[in-house]
């Protein structure tokens, strides 16, 4: 390989980074609005649908992301068909079962993908990872995380209601928006005891959850400790 070679291949790695930095911005921003902003969605059909819109910055970080790689590009791009044929069922058709459920699958296609492209990162982080990166990383690795449980929780609430119970509200069928607040208040370990599972079923994805969340900020920490090398790489790479 030529030395034009070897320094064009130097100074295109900086830019490729700051891409993917950009991308994990635009992910966290996405996720954060979709995950705790989905109170819009009882104010009416147009609120639904811009909030529905907002996934699409999930499926641009998706595309951007894994798009030098075939072998995840595929699967991130069938789960985002998946997402935009049901969003766009639900967005016509609101109170439609089939048609949420529906759109469930397709969010949750999409996040447990993004999921797992995210975890691998993490695990094996790339060459030019910074610190911030695999922050921001393992903060949308975790958001990601309630929001595929909460979409199991609403699909096992379909195929059998009253599977949960919302104490809060007395309500005899709990709506997906409960069950996403009820996943990420599992995901944390607060156990309000407002929205519970009362089925088999959901007491055992709900249990499998809480735990699951609480190895993940030990795993998480221990992974971030185990690279703390990253920090000397990144002020070398800087005053370069």
């Amino acid at each position: 390989m030529s030395v034009n070679a070897l320094s064009d291949s130097s100074a295109r790695k900086p830019a490729l980074a700051a891409e993917q930095r950009s991308s994990l911005w635009l992910l966290l921003a996405s996720l954060v609005v979709l995950q705790f902003g989905y109170p819009v969605t009882d104010a009416g059909t147009w609120w639904t649908v811009a909030y529905l819109l907002v996934y699409g910055g999930v499926i641009a970080f998706g595309v951007r992301t894994v798009r030098p790689d075939p072998r995840r590009y595929w699967p991130v791009a069938a789960a985002s068909v998946a997402l935009v044929v049901g969003g766009t069922w639900f967005a016509v058709q609101q109170d439609s079962v089939q048609a949420t459920g529906a759109m469930l699958c397709g969010v949750g296609l999409l996040q447990l993908t993004l999921l797992v492209v995210l975890l691998t990162r993490l695990i094996r982080p790339p060459d030019d990872a910074h610190t911030v990166d695999l922050l921001l990383v393992a903060v949308c690795a975790y958001l990601l995380m309630g929001g595929v449980f909460g979409v199991a929780a609403s699909l096992i609430e379909f195929g059998q209601p009253g599977s949960f119970v919302d104490n809060a509200h007395g309500a005899v069928e709990v709506g997906w928006q409960s069950l996403f607040y009820g996943s990420f208040v599992t995901l944390a370990t607060l156990g309000y005891g407002d929205v519970v599972p009362v089925e088999a079923w959901a007491r055992a994805l709900w249990s499998f959850e809480g735990v699951a969340g609480t190895l993940f900020l030990a795993v998480v920490i221990a992974r971030l400790v185990g690279v703390a090398g990253f920090a000397e790489r990144d002020r070398r790479s800087n005053a370069s």
